[in-house]
């Protein structure tokens, strides 16, 4: 995932917004292109971003991320 930028930004979208239109929105995309997205990440991580258990676990793993690269 950390390979695409653009599956990092839709995913930090996502978190952002909980919801798959206002992600669509904020990129510029339908939203049916972002649930496929998120779709393939949640795969990639093991995650069901759908739910509240995975959509926390994906705020989490981004936060964790952006405090390790700074």
């Amino acid at each position: 995932m950390a390979c695409n930028p653009e599956d990092l930004e839709t995913l930090d979208a996502y978190c952002a917004t909980g919801s798959l239109r206002r992600a669509a929105d904020l990129r510029h995309l339908h939203h049916s292109s972002i649930a496929r997205r998120l779709e393939q990440i949640g795969r990639t991580l093991g995650i069901e971003l759908t739910e509240p258990t995975g959509l926390l676990r994906a705020r989490l793993a981004l936060t964790a991320w952006r405090l390790l690269d700074d």
